[in-house]
């Protein structure tokens, strides 16, 4: 085929010039010779028969026939573990019913059906107060064969501290029992739930004598745990409900000295003395156990209960020594008030206050009516801490004190004035 291209290529050439007139010159130029590749016959394309059919995934769903499951059927994919499975439990309820959830929860395969997945159902029903929701469904966990965990215990108590129901104590302490039928050990957070059912059902007796019940026991009160006994302090009987702050308030201040406490002494015999103690404690319950953590809601709910038990200047002094060692806040009216009762003053701990906290130390002596106490506060404060930038409710609470403070300046004078008159 190539030579007979080339015989036409010269045939071509040969022709061109028997036409060119003679009279004109013509130019020589080289002729390249043309090459023609052969036209190839290989398809680079793959033929039909070879072409791969394009690949299909095979979902499993999760088998709920009804309206809420096929509106929202990606949902219902068949998840690859408890875990996704829980998440996905956690959005049916966001955006579902509670019967939506627990439909998808029984149509899993039981390998997924762990306390787990339970728990999410179970604490949403806590969460709103549906204690016999809850337990309906701690029923039909049961029944498949599934061991509550110590998560699945808190849920239930905290169903029973937002019921309303007259049986939410009784029934509360059932369910504390029941955490031993299952092999586990009652935690600083079942008793603080428990406490929370106590006070809510204004049983406020049974949190304090639970907290008290909780230092001969394994059980270690935590900042929530002193929260919610001061909390319903003033529930208490008019002669005990101060008595039991104070006591609160000395366990407080035990532990906390005992954290700062030093094993080494000034003789032989008490360092030998410390260590011992140190240890003992250190076998008994761990680090993180012994450690109080002092929280916001903690001096709170102190000097809210200050505030509604009071009932002396002796009872008003726990919330001023309190301040005075959480945060070395002792103003001249503070002072004075504990030099009048005899008390001296002790090296404080060096916590910074937050902005609730001054709001709670101006709401506490706004209670009391000792208004130059809280304007002193204030400035103190402010003084102490410069960083702490006051919030719509400090700058409230603090012009309420100043209008008080003009209303009984004024209440004086006029006083005073009535009893010149009398004398003249």
């Amino acid at each position: 085929m190539l030579r007979q291209c080339l015989k036409n290529l010269q045939a071509n050439l040969s022709a061109r010039k028997t036409l060119v007139p003679a009279s004109k010159s013509v130019t020589k130029t080289r002729a390249f010779p043309v090459l023609y590749r052969e036209a190839s016959t290989y398809n680079n394309s793959r033929s039909v028969e070879n072409q791969e059919e394009p690949r299909t995934y095979n979902r499993r769903y999760v088998q709920v026939d009804t309206p809420f499951a096929l509106a929202n059927k990606y949902t219902y994919v068949m998840p690859d573990d408890a875990y996704v499975a829980s998440d996905r439990v956690t959005k049916i309820l966001d955006i579902g019913t509670v019967d939506d959830a627990a439909d998808y929860i029984k149509a899993l395969p039981i390998g997924l059906q762990s306390p787990i997945v339970w728990n999410q159902l179970i604490g949403y029903c806590a969460k709103h107060g549906r204690a016999n929701y809850a337990e309906q469904f701690f029923s039909q966990m049961r029944k498949r064969g599934l061991e509550p965990n110590e998560r699945t215990f808190t849920h239930m108590l905290t169903a029973f501290g937002k019921s309303n129901s007259p049986q939410a104590v009784k029934n509360a302490e059932a369910w504390f029992k029941r955490i031993n039928d299952f092999d586990l050990k009652p935690s600083t957070i079942h008793m603080n739930n428990l406490m929370r059912v106590y006070v809510n059902a204004e049983q406020p007796e049974k949190a304090i004598e639970a907290l008290k019940q909780m230092s001969t026991s394994e059980l270690v009160p935590d900042a929530v745990t002193y929260s919610i006994a001061l909390q319903g302090c003033a529930d208490l009987n008019q002669l005990d409900r101060a008595e039991e702050v104070r006591y609160i308030w000395h366990e407080i201040i035990y532990r906390m000295e005992r954290n700062q406490r030093s094993p080494s002494g000034t003789s032989a015999l008490s360092k030998k003395a410390s260590e011992i103690i140190w240890k003992e404690d250190k076998l008994r319950k761990n680090a993180k156990d012994t450690e109080l953590e002092i929280d916001d809601s903690l001096v709170v709910s102190l000097l809210s209960a200050v505030t509604r038990t009071a009932a002396n200047q002796k009872d008003v002094l726990i919330g001023i020594e309190a301040l005075d060692r959480l945060y070395s806040l002792c103003p001249p009216s503070a002072a004075k008030m504990m030099d009048k009762n005899h008390m001296q003053r002790k090296p404080g701990f060096g916590f910074q206050p937050s902005v609730k906290v001054l709001d709670a130390i101006l709401r506490f002596s706004g209670g009391l009516r000792e208004y130059q106490l809280g304007q002193e506060y204030f400035h103190l404060a402010l003084q102490q801490f410069p960083r702490l930038e006051p919030d719509k409710f400090v700058h409230d609470a603090h012009a309420w004190i100043e209008k008080q403070l003009k209303r009984r300046a004024n209440f004086e004078k006029k006083r005073q004035y009535q009893s010149n008159r009398e004398r003249q």
